[in-house]
């Protein structure tokens, strides 16, 4: 048996993808196609016609919705191993959104035909696009909920949590404390959490002072990784 490409062995790994077998991750290797996105780069456009799925195997890639004044708003970040475009897909829509590599990396695209024809013979393929749409749409409503229950400091350091999970953009030292960089501006950052950039820059203010965390443009130095947890659940 052939060894198995890097693709197909990021695929085998992956949460959604995990259940093809070697066949199924072979017809994937044979009708997909790896393009290296230079930051900037648009994979696909609000309005598009929805053309396959895109799999995120290196860099980052942010998702854009905009208003009807064409005012964009970044709703999220998919990370090496999200798959983009499964929802309209599946709904037989036209992309809802946009997405642009905020880092330079390879993104994988599997046409519509290979998709369907793939849930039609491993079902369980489909099953897990529905769990991870579930989970997705219970993130935009626990997002809602926060942002009318929670403070701003508390929604922020959230964040700062979740992109201190993503271990590609945090480095630790060895007196407990981690680096974190920012992979999106801080109007980015506003716009995810519903609020106004000068309202992001105080919350910076407020955790500097209480030393949680030391910004430095998009730098940030996490004295305590666990008082990000702690300012959680004050």
């Amino acid at each position: 048996m052939p060894a198995r490409s890097e693709r197909e062995i990021q695929l085998s790994a992956s949460e959604d993808w995990c259940v093809l077998n070697e066949v199924d991750l072979s017809q994937v290797e044979q009708h997909s196609v790896e393009r290296l996105y230079q930051t900037g780069e648009a994979l696909f456009r609000e309005g598009d016609a929805v053309k396959g799925v895109y799999y995120v195997q290196s860099g980052l890639v942010g998702v854009r919705k905009a208003d009807p004044y064409g005012n964009p708003t970044l709703l999220k970040l998919a990370w090496p191993g999200d798959t983009l475009g499964y929802r309209p897909l599946l709904a037989n829509q036209c992309h809802r959104a946009s997405a642009e590599a905020f880092r330079k990396g390879v993104v994988c695209f599997v046409d519509s035909k290979t998709v369907l024809q793939l849930i039609e013979a491993t079902p369980a393929l489909g099953l897990n696009f529905l769990k991870r749409a579930a989970k997705e749409l219970g993130d935009a409503e626990q997002r809602f909920h926060d942002s009318v229950t929670l403070d701003m400091r508390t929604r922020f350091a959230h964040l700062l949590l979740v992109m201190q999970q993503q271990q590609k953009y945090v480095r630790g030292d060895s007196d407990g404390s981690a680096e974190l960089l920012l992979p999106i501006s801080r109007s980015d950052i506003a716009a995810m959490l519903g609020v106004r950039r000068e309202t992001v820059s105080r919350a910076i203010r407020v955790l500097e002072e209480s030393g949680v965390a030391y910004f430095s443009q998009r730098q940030v130095l996490v004295p305590d990784p666990a008082s990000l947890t702690k300012t959680l659940i004050r």
